[in-house]
């Protein structure tokens, strides 16, 4: 007598895949093309590099001072002292670099901004960079960079505590305070979903936990934040308010329905009901 076991297998089958043809929405990132863009991805890295040599000039160099005074505006002038942060190391390099504590603050946050945005590209995004997508996001991080600066070395608009310590600075404190969330936060969404989508198990699902299940969008949030800090430590709350309120409106207007359109067609039911298990996109309880 013999028996016979049958073993059942489940096939784990990947959603449809999307076209750039089948979305209306536009949007810089190609969704779903997962192909390899070697020349685009340098071009964004090669403008990304560029912005961080470009924001020094603009602050030690008197690039800034010379763009500030062709709009007729008042510069301050902040230089580095020889006793600035008490610690000897550190005030030789801020005077060899001819830049004040705040000013080297705002340098190493753009810095850090751009050697997460190094890493993003390099270990953790998929989609292939298109040549007008790394020319207009290169650009656009050096524009607002560029523009942060500039309202910082104006008097009129500066953050700046002429004879105080930047130690003490509020803004200065608070703006690095509001980078250092957003950077982190928009680290930690991107950290969690390629996790999830590394497991087997995964695939074919979109994800919703961590901070995704409490907007569907908090990496473009946590962009707003940190792209406001430095807003604020640059030129205050004002010029904070108004950076978070731009790309809030430009998320809500460009990727978000743009992203929407792709995953409703990616993933269909499975999209609608994480839309309706968290309503919000940006903003909890507001929008």
């Amino acid at each position: 007598m013999s028996s016979t076991t049958t073993i059942t297998t489940t096939t784990v089958v990947d959603p449809p895949t999307v076209t750039k043809a089948e979305l209306k929405s536009k949007d810089f990132v190609p969704r779903g093309n997962k192909s390899s863009s070697p020349f685009n991805t340098t071009l964004y890295l090669g403008l990304r590099a560029l912005d961080c040599y470009w924001q020094y000039l603009v602050l030690s160099a008197g690039y800034g001072t010379v763009i500030v005074r062709l709009l007729r505006g008042t510069v301050i002038q902040p230089a580095p002292s020889v006793s600035e942060t008490g610690i000897a190391s550190l005030d030789n390099l801020l005077l060899g670099l001819g830049l004040p504590l705040h000013s080297a603050v705002l340098l190493t946050m753009n810095v850090l901004a751009a050697l997460k945005h190094f890493w993003f590209v390099l270990r953790v995004a998929e989609e292939a960079w298109t040549l007008p997508g790394a020319i207009i996001v290169g650009l656009d991080n050096i524009f607002f960079d560029t523009i942060n600066q500039l309202l910082y070395l104006c008097a009129a608009t500066t953050a700046y505590e002429a004879g105080a310590s930047a130690a003490s600075n509020s803004y200065l404190l608070a703006g690095v305070a509001l980078f250092a969330v957003g950077i982190a936060a928009e680290c930690i969404c991107e950290v969690d979903r390629k996790l999830f989508k590394a497991d087997p198990r995964n695939k074919g699902k979109a994800y919703t936990g961590g901070l995704f299940a409490v907007v569907r969008h908090p990496n473009y949030a946590a962009f707003t934040i940190w792209r406001a800090g430095l807003a604020v430590a640059s030129s205050g709350a004002t010029a904070g308010l108004l950076i978070a309120a731009f790309f809030t409106w430009d998320f809500s207007n460009r990727a978000v329905p743009a992203l929407n359109e792709y995953c409703t067609k990616r993933y269909k039911e499975q999209w609608a009901a994480y839309k309706e298990k968290t309503p919000y996109t940006l903003i909890p309880g507001i929008l």
